[in-house]
């Protein structure tokens, strides 16, 4: 009987030296690195909620009550405006490729289920034939 203790198991242990992170070498070489928010962080207000003052001209924030320089206010929505454009014109795009391949794939379902019936033939026709040559030999 041999003793359990003397069993070499090394093989079976993985060897953690790889980073887990296979892209934390990316923040490494980039030049300017933004930071994650700190937790402790104060509350920054983005101003989405405006109240527009005609008589004074001036834009003014409902959420926290800071005036906001209104081309500043008005180039932000335009640059969330565009990456929405962006990533709507991506989107169709990927759905227009799903729907190709979508496409591809009912045609090609509909080719191996011909070509499956026409083996199932073929496939009965030799059975048939073996039957009969054992009825004749047998």
């Amino acid at each position: 009987m041999s003793d359990e203790s003397e069993i070499d198991n090394s093989d079976n242990v993985l060897a953690f030296t790889k980073r887990f992170d296979a892209n934390s070498d990316i923040k490494e070489k980039l030049n300017f690195v933004k930071t994650d928010k700190s937790p402790h962080a104060p509350y920054r207000c983005s101003h989405t909620s405006i109240l527009v003052d005609d008589h004074l001209r001036q834009l003014t924030c409902r959420s926290c009550g800071a005036v906001v320089e209104a081309f500043d206010w008005i180039n932000a929505r335009a640059e969330g405006e565009q990456k929405i454009e962006w990533e709507l014109k991506s989107l169709r795009k990927e759905i227009k490729e799903h729907r190709d391949g979508l496409e591809n794939l009912k045609r090609e379902e509909v080719n191996c289920r011909a070509r499956i019936r026409t083996a199932q033939f073929k496939l009965n026709e030799l059975n048939m034939g073996i039957y009969k040559a054992e009825k004749e030999n047998g």
